[in-house]
């Protein structure tokens, strides 16, 4: 159910911070799009940033979560799980990982659309691309696929 989401991945950190480098944590986050909101409440959570320092972690913590239910099963019942790992004193990797291609569509990779200003939709990559040192994904198309970002801590300030 939903409202029992997030939950925590057995096997990463306990600890509530990421204050040093190699420290992860990961949770697995519902269907529903109330559970973009609750992923980058977690993430603040997890960082440790005070909410006027996360914002670019949030943002593009939010794009990647939406790509994640819009565009795989994830939004189809089924759930994301995030993970944040601190990489040295000065990045964090955020990764976002769906459950696998819809039932009915034809089978994606994560790209970066032609941004076109006017509209609403589409630029959430380009975003991911424009604010983080490197992004990419890791998986083959047909099976759950992690969409990844490092961004500088001190970008965010």
């Amino acid at each position: 159910m939903a409202s029992m989401l997030p939950r925590r991945v057995p096997g990463y950190s306990l600890m509530p911070q990421m204050g040093k480098a190699s420290r992860r944590h990961a949770a697995r986050f519902g269907h529903t799009s109330s559970q973009v909101r609750a992923a980058r409440r977690w993430a603040r959570t997890v960082t440790g940033l005070p909410r006027e320092d996360a914002d670019v972690l949030e943002l593009l913590l939010s794009e990647l979560v939406t790509n994640a239910l819009e565009h795989s099963a994830s939004g189809q019942g089924g759930h994301v799980t995030v993970t944040l790992a601190c990489l040295d004193s000065n990045a964090i990797r955020l990764a976002v990982m769906d459950a696998g291609p819809r039932r009915g569509a034809p089978t994606t990779v994560p790209h970066v659309n032609e941004a076109d200003p006017g509209l609403e939709y589409g630029r959430g990559l380009a975003l991911v691309e424009r604010l983080s040192r490197r992004w990419g994904f890791l998986g083959v198309p047909g099976a759950p696929l992690t969409v990844w970002a490092v961004i500088s801590r001190n970008a965010q300030r």
